[in-house]
């Protein structure tokens, strides 16, 4: 079983991995897969992956602190400010570019529920169709993502 939920949490990684070393569908000029400026947003979410997309009926114990860790970069900086609204869209986006990746698609009741099964309030968003164009006020986010 530990096998099993270690191939289930790690599945996700190697998805990004690959999505971010293919090269064979990309142009040279295109910019380079956003993996650096996420990566603490995929360690702190990829727990609660098997979670989101209806693998597992609980999110584990690791998926809770990570949410928890999400919850406090987006708000502990600088609330209502450029830099605050640049990381709640940096998170956003991250989350994004894992909903999108080749896996399981995120299950309505179960981003519902991550709040309660988790005992806090999300700061960023998460949704089946996730969109974090309303966080992209200025180019300076999407430059960060793409550097």
């Amino acid at each position: 079983m530990k096998i099993h939920r270690a191939i289930l949490v790690m599945a996700p990684f190697l998805v990004l991995m690959k999505t971010a070393v293919s090269v064979e569908d990309n142009d040279p000029m295109d910019p380079p897969p956003p993996i650096e400026p996420c990566r603490d947003v995929f360690v702190s979410f990829s727990p609660c992956m098997g979670f989101v997309e209806g693998i597992y009926r609980q999110p584990s114990p690791d998926c809770c602190r990570g949410v928890s860790h999400l919850n406090n970069v987006v708000r502990f900086t600088a609330p209502g400010t450029i830099h605050g609204n640049r990381e709640t869209g940096r998170v956003c986006a991250c989350i994004e570019i894992m909903a999108n990746a080749n896996h399981l698609p995120f299950l309505p009741s179960a981003i519902s529920n991550l709040p309660l099964r988790c005992s806090l309030t999300l700061s960023f968003p998460i949704s089946i169709a996730m969109d974090c164009s309303q966080f992209r006020n200025t180019k300076v986010l999407d430059a960060e993502i793409s550097n």
